[in-house]
């Protein structure tokens, strides 16, 4: 849910991290049923779940509910401090999931295009790569992924207002490089009743669901995509991939 290219390390840091947590957790929570779903139709009805881009670890939570094993994989101190209280049975390794080595795992899941901030294919390759080495026989990978868009794309403004924190952020796309940014600015009032002011800007790395679908099939696993997950229906330009390793 979260970053991890190495240009990208310096985000999501406290405030960011809080109002994600607070206030963005409607993906994963509406994906949630029918990733389940999934891992029963390839009977992974318990074992290992690894979350890269675990954010503030409300997913590993409800798949601890559910009675699997934990583990989530974030480049973000701030998010990382929050998943533990989050889900205090999940292990947790604060890292970029392309370099990391991934634990043995029956499943990975990485959820709310945290794919989107690897900086390059190479890196994106080398995630896959990674996670299916830690994937056991029949294990599954399942994750979302933004695409390009294929002529210029107005600049757009997205804000949210929550009891004591406002975020707004400004998206900006090039089309030509296949790169979107988010520039995010938040207020976060403090324990003295000041708002403070905070600024971060993500970029993201787009990718087609082809060459996607292509990498993910030359590393080993067997593909399908989706544009949604079961009656959650994707925003434009999303695709969720479904990958098995034989």
């Amino acid at each position: 849910m979260t970053p991890h290219a190495a240009s990208n390390a310096r985000l999501y840091h406290d405030d960011l991290a809080q109002i994600y947590v607070d206030g963005y957790g409607c993906h994963w929570a509406a994906a949630a049923d029918a990733i389940l779903d999934w891992f029963n139709e390839f009977g992974i009805s318990s074992g290992k779940v690894v979350d890269l881009g675990c954010g503030g670890g409300q997913w590993l939570a409800r798949l601890a509910e559910g009675g699997y094993e934990t583990c989530g994989i974030d480049v973000s101190e701030s998010m990382i401090r929050l998943a533990r209280q989050n889900a205090p049975a999940a292990g947790f390794l604060c890292r970029s999931f392309a370099d990391v080595a991934i634990p043995e795992c029956d499943a990975a899941t990485a959820l709310g295009e945290p794919m989107n901030y690897l900086k390059n294919g190479p890196a994106m390759r080398r995630t896959m790569r990674n996670v299916f080495t830690a994937l056991r026989p029949g294990g599954v990978f399942i994750f979302d992924v933004r695409h390009p868009a294929k002529g210029p794309v107005a600049g757009r403004d997205h804000h949210k207002v929550a009891g004591d924190w406002f975020c707004h952020a400004r998206i900006d796309e090039d089309f030509r490089r296949n790169e979107l940014t988010r520039y995010i600015t938040t207020f976060r009032r403090m324990n003295d009743g000041r708002y403070r002011r905070a600024e971060e800007v993500h970029r993201l790395k787009v990718f087609s669901r082809a060459e996607v679908t292509r990498w993910l099939r030359k590393t080993g696993f067997r593909v399908r995509t989706r544009k949604a997950y079961d009656c959650y229906k994707l925003k434009f330009r999303q695709s969720v991939f479904i990958c098995r390793k034989p």
